[in-house]
């Protein structure tokens, strides 16, 4: 495993962007950037904001953006404004990234590339998802996937009427095991991306599109890799012993949670939640992940989530280093108590 480094050692390193292109060698950090230059005759400097940063692979260190958005947003002859440490994305994209790596400010984890993206990122590899249905946000069937290329998912509905959809990537939301879901209901789907041939890349520069890139970039930085996991039904219920009220809790609401013990040992965050479990990573030299079905879960204090299983027993009974099958996870399921929220 490569090493985790610190800040101050990074200068010179070899920086990548999340499409595999070069950036140049790191010229300098501060607190808030870090400053590449590319080429030694035309060159070219980025001013990068450090939480954009995944992490050192022990030959690169790699950012959660494109070039194409480095050029547009950081490349220039000076540090970029202020205000781009204070927009709403970039907060959300700091706060995610202190969660997963609390010495974030001080060290650069490790990344091991593509390679550790279903083990790290909780996520299916693109391309696993030919032939999986898709659903519209309003629940409506689409087809199946029928090709994955950079920028789009291709999706045939029909068999003898063939209607074919070439849906922008960003605006897959995820899967549940059985259904790709998008961000876009059916008429706009058929409005906006039914038609015989690919878009167009101008198609992609919408300030829509844009934002909806970055929003979804900051909340999952290796979805270039895979497509995230996501629970069928919207939330968890628990029940509560003073009044028997059944409490609605959105799974939104406990992604990066702390998650204890029911002897309240602290065992990492929530990092996606499944169709039938949540996924618990723990540490950050040394990653563990937690497959812990969602049946265990018995309380929810608006700031940590407890399981109900002693923290002795966790890595025996729930750590795996790849997804469960579905059958693991209904034997460890029948293993849990009744669920109730005190």
């Amino acid at each position: 495993m490569t090493d985790i480094i610190s800040w101050d050692k990074a200068i010179d390193k070899k920086v990548k962007s999340s499409d595999d292109k070069d950036l140049g060698k790191i010229q300098s950090v501060t607190r808030d950037y870090i400053q590449t230059k590319e080429g030694t005759v035309d060159k070219k400097y980025y001013y990068i904001p450090k939480y954009y940063l995944q992490g050192y692979d022990g030959d690169h260190l790699w950012v959660s953006l494109t070039k194409d958005d480095l050029k547009s947003r950081f490349e220039g002859e000076k540090a970029p404004p202020a205000a781009t440490f204070e927009t709403p994305d970039y907060v959300q994209r700091k706060t995610t990234v202190t969660k997963q790596y609390p010495d974030f400010e001080t060290n650069i984890p490790t990344y091991a590339g593509t390679s550790a993206t279903a083990s790290d990122s909780v996520a299916m590899p693109w391309d696993k998802i030919i032939d999986r249905k898709v659903k519209s946000s309003d629940n409506e069937d689409m087809g199946k996937v029928e090709s994955i290329a950079t920028s789009y998912v291709e999706v045939k509905e029909g068999a003898v009427h063939k209607k074919r959809y070439f849906i922008p990537k960003y605006h897959v939301q995820g899967f549940d095991g059985e259904y790709i879901s998008t961000s876009l209901t059916k008429n706009e789907i058929k409005d906006r991306y039914e038609r015989d041939s690919p878009p167009t890349e101008s198609e992609f520069q919408t300030q829509e599109y844009v934002e909806q890139k970055r929003k979804v970039d900051s909340t999952y930085p290796q979805f270039l890799h895979g497509i995230p996991f996501m629970a069928k039904e919207s939330g968890v219920k628990l029940q509560t012993e003073q009044s028997g009220e059944t409490l609605n809790i959105p799974w939104e609401e406990i992604i990066h949670k702390r998650v204890k013990t029911t002897d309240n040992v602290d065992i990492g965050d929530i990092e996606q939640v499944g169709n039938e479990f949540i996924v618990v990573r723990e540490g950050v030299a040394r990653i563990r992940h937690y497959y812990i079905p969602k049946s265990y879960i018995n309380n929810y204090d608006g700031s940590s989530v407890y399981v109900a299983a002693p923290s002795g027993l966790v890595s025996a009974k729930f750590e795996r280093e790849t997804e469960p099958t579905p059958e693991d996870i209904r034997m460890l399921a029948n293993d849990a108590p009744p669920r109730k929220a005190s």
